[in-house]
């Protein structure tokens, strides 16, 4: 874990840096750039890629963690890996296009038909799908490898930087907004660029299969294409089911300013769980690597510190997060209006802790004999992200759209903590966590005595520096995690020698 959390910090310095610009695009330019009703339509459009691109990938994100083990060679031509690991994709994407070409329009005019016409979103958008396709696959390879700061780097730094870019020129009027939005694809194909040609430096990319390899391993194919199936269906609800109440509340509510208001909310609240997705890039080939081994110690007590680091690191985040929200929307343009999300934040926040603590369960099953049992997760993932979302956000609007999301990660978590305990015979939980949930709830308790100065700027950075360094010392001087406390030792030696 050691290792995990030391490469996942210095991947973690682009992220951060990702997060300021992230912050800076969504909060201060993008509300200044866009009109309410436009913002909300590049959100639509970008969810949609996203979503629809989680069926073209058809599980190979899951196949390359699971595999690439098995294929693995000192030469690096890795038995044909990559071929496959690009085929599977093109051909699923091939499907994708058959069904957009005959039911794009109505699948369109379903989420939303003032987002923008079918045509003009069609071309653009299978471009989009394409591109976010294959940055995924390009991720996970290069995580494969052991390799995840220049990828982050990529998607975090450059690729937002240009479309801040993007959104300058729409605001200067450089560009209509058309326009702009293809410049927010290109964005998006720089990054994927990127990250092929460090994958090239980083390793061979043989696309010449070796066919010899995969008759003489009959078992193993069969494993393969039995758990890609499995993971297509799989994968492709793990990836729809948390865009579903975005979709929703544009069905619903029929407002596209509501679908802007909430995906500010949104997405503020997902800066938290960025220390998990940076972790987990790293933790999950690992947790492969020993599933393949039969070291089932190891990946237990790697659980058990993974859920204590996230849950740690993520609390911390969402504290400061909250501290400052009445903050942040009084310096952002429109704030007042955009405002009316604040609770989003608080609940989505919330969701993102839940996960936190039980994100390696999924990896740990998808990498076990026990994969099949993931489907079932999937279903209560989809069922109950349907059901909520239908039931709450008609009765309370973006906020229900947001309570759902907590219930869905309840229920999600749940029925994967029941696989791991009753097959796997372990659980990514102890005593440490109640803890730092103790702690988390001690100083979130504090930030509903108000703002100490009237000054946004002034409030935010007096309060942020006092109690963000209170809550750290507490953390460090309370021993919640000795990784936290190895890592904050060699930054700040002061500590340890105090």
């Amino acid at each position: 874990m050691g290792v995990i959390i030391r490469q996942g910090f210095k991947a973690a310095l682009s992220n951060y840096i990702g997060m300021g610009l992230g912050f800076l695009s969504l909060f201060i330019l993008f509300p200044l750039f866009y009109e309410p009703k436009e913002l909300g339509a590049i959100r639509i459009f970008l969810e949609l890629a996203t979503v629809l691109s989680a069926f073209a990938l058809m599980g190979t994100h899951y196949s390359i963690n699971r595999f690439f083990p098995f294929f693995r060679t000192q030469d690096q031509k890795h038995h044909g890996f990559f071929f496959w690991v690009l085929l599977f994709p093109l051909f699923g994407y091939s499907l994708l296009i058959i069904v957009l070409m005959t039911a794009g329009s109505t699948i369109f005019n379903f989420i939303n038909p003032d987002a923008m016409s079918y045509r003009e979103l069609f071309p653009m958008l299978l471009l989009l799908i394409f591109i976010i396709l294959y940055q995924i696959v390009s991720e996970t390879t290069c995580a494969n490898h052991g390799r995840i700061a220049v990828p982050n780097f990529m998607r975090e730094i450059v690729m937002r930087s240009l479309i801040i870019c993007a959104g300058l020129m729409y605001y200067f009027k450089f560009v209509s907004f058309n326009t702009s939005v293809w410049l927010i694809v290109l964005a998006y194909f720089i990054a994927l660029s990127g990250n092929i040609i460090f994958l090239s430096r980083l390793t061979k990319i043989s696309l010449r299969p070796d066919f010899t390899f995969i008759k003489k391993n009959k078992d193993l194919r069969n494993q393969v294409f039995r758990f890609t199936i499995i993971l297509f269906f799989s994968g492709t609800v793990a990836l729809v089911a948390p865009k579903i109440d975005f979709f929703l509340i544009s069905n619903i509510r029929k407002h596209l300013e509501d679908v802007a208001i909430y995906s500010i909310g949104f997405y503020l609240a997902t800066f938290i769980e960025i220390p998990k997705r940076t972790i987990l890039q790293v933790a999950v080939p690992i947790i492969s690597n020993h599933m393949k081994n039969g070291n089932f110690r190891e990946v237990e007590l790697l659980n058990k510190k993974n859920g204590t680091n996230q849950l740690l690191i993520s609390g911390i985040l969402f504290f400061l997060i909250w501290l400052n929200i009445d903050n942040l929307y009084m310096i952002m343009p429109r704030g007042d209006y955009y405002a009316q999300g604040k609770w989003v934040v608080f609940f989505i926040g919330i969701s993102k802790l839940i996960d936190a603590v039980m994100s390696g369960n999924g990896p740990i099953i998808i990498n076990s004999k026990f994969y099949h049992l993931s489907f079932f997760s999937i279903i209560v993932f989809a069922l109950s992200a349907v059901g909520f979302n239908l039931y709450l956000i008609p009765k309370y609007g973006i906020l229900g759209g947001a309570i759902s999301t907590i219930l869905v990660m309840a229920c999600v978590n749940l029925c994967n903590l029941t696989v791991i305990q009753y097959k796997l015979k372990t659980n990514p939980f102890e005593f440490n966590q109640l803890k730092i949930l103790l702690v988390i709830l001690f100083f979130v308790a504090i930030t509903f005595l108000g703002n100490w100065f009237q000054n946004p700027y002034i409030d935010g950075f007096v309060r942020t520096i006092f109690l963000g360094s209170v809550m750290v010392i507490s953390i460090y001087k309370f021993k919640l995690s000795e990784d936290f406390n190895q890592l904050l030792s060699s930054k700040l030696p002061f500590l340890k020698n105090n």
